[in-house]
């Protein structure tokens, strides 16, 4: 547990450590601030080492960070190189639990080389590693680094900007191209932020690489098409037709105001709900509507003919009118019609989207502010 807390402290330290602006001192005294411990051990000494050793400015030795680190009083002893091996110094079982391994494949290794065996193979899912996980190896590959100084070219390989305009691209242009020092860092964090949060509304990873390629590295953009792929959860939207009509009905009560769902069944010159003459009007156009989603749905499913002879009986010329005032009655007449014939189609999405509409077109009932109806 404590090599968890120590490796968030780091990954979420890690952006100041690029910058060199985070000390390693300013890492124990936040690992010891939420440990309540007072000592390092080996292990966890050598695991900051190998970050800063990773990421630290290229022209600031780990050395340098580690000037007036103190451990209990004692000074700590001269830095060890990335590929030191933990031999007993570390708990070989804990980092395997961590990150869900088979300890006998980590161990003897080197702190690098668990790590990248962990981002790579590991089953267990953490909120912090498993967003740092799909930023670093897969998801954040399409949000590729960007280095001050350089372009990016179509191959991935990097040149100088030939004349840059801002101060940290002049500066870096005029060096060999520094890799510790990532220009996007902070897009990349913020998906990485994203990924954690869709991870935790259980987005699955295909879901989540296409909303993240789909939106190009734009947060926002992601967001926007995660909430539409989280509506579609939620109304069971499984078929594209569904899909597709969830989308309008969206569509509409973003543009629509309630006057437009609910009409005006009082007055004969004001029209009712949705457009629609009066209520009966709507809810037939309703019944309509679920009635061919469905059968574009059963097309594809089953061909033309064989839809409808399925649904002939609840849903064929004028079959459909004595639903006209009661569109629930009707979903469940398509329901039962689908089981009597053995048909596999989930009418959830169509349960649901009734009910939103008449949630939607149902007038408010007027009440005296003492209470009672007008």
């Amino acid at each position: 547990m404590a090599n968890k807390t120590l490796l968030r402290i780091l990954v979420s330290a890690r952006p100041g450590i690029q910058q060199g602006i985070v000390k390693m001192q300013d890492i124990v005294s936040e690992y010891f601030k939420q440990t309540g411990g007072k000592t390092i051990d080996p292990g966890e000494r050598t695991i900051i080492e190998n970050e800063f050793i990773e990421f630290a400015p290229s022209n600031v030795s780990v050395g340098d960070f580690a000037k007036g680190f103190l451990d209990e009083g004692e000074i700590v002893n001269k830095p060890s190189t990335p590929n030191v091996r933990f031999g007993a110094k570390v708990d070989y079982d804990k980092m395997a639990d961590m990150w869900g391994l088979n300890v006998e494949d980590i161990r003897g290794k080197s702190y690098d080389e668990i790590m990248e065996i962990g981002r790579a193979q590991g089953t267990k899912v953490d909120p912090m590693f498993e967003a740092e996980r799909l930023s670093e190896k897969g998801i954040g590959s399409m949000i590729p680094k960007e280095y001050y100084g350089y372009n990016r070219g179509e191959g991935g390989e990097f040149t100088k900007i030939p004349y840059p305009v801002y101060w940290d691209d002049i500066g870096a242009s005029q060096r060999p191209l520094d890799t510790s020092r990532i220009k996007n860092w902070s897009q990349r964090d913020d998906y990485a932020k994203f990924i954690r949060k869709m991870r935790g509304k259980d987005f699955e990873n295909p879901t989540i690489r296409k909303i993240v390629k789909d939106s190009g590295g734009d947060v926002a953009e992601g967001k926007r098409a995660a909430t539409t792929v989280a509506r579609a959860a939620e109304m069971v939207a499984d078929t594209k037709v569904k899909q597709a009509i969830l989308s309008d009905l969206d569509e509409m009560k973003l543009d629509k105001g309630p006057r437009w769902w609910k009409g005006d069944d009082r007055y004969r010159d004001i029209e009712g709900p949705m457009g629609a003459d009066d209520r009966a009007g709507m809810t037939k156009r309703l019944n309509d509507k679920v009635y061919y989603g469905v059968m574009e749905d059963l097309d594809n499913m089953l061909g033309e003919e064989k839809s409808y002879e399925v649904l002939k009986d609840v849903g064929g010329f004028g079959n459909r009118k004595k639903y006209d005032f009661d569109p629930d009655a009707f979903v469940k007449a398509i329901k039962e019609e689908l089981e009597m014939n053995d048909i596999k189609y989930d009418m959830t999405f169509w349960e649901n989207y009734v009910d939103e509409i008449m949630q939607l077109t149902t007038p408010e009932i007027p009440m005296f502010r003492s209470g009672g109806l007008v």
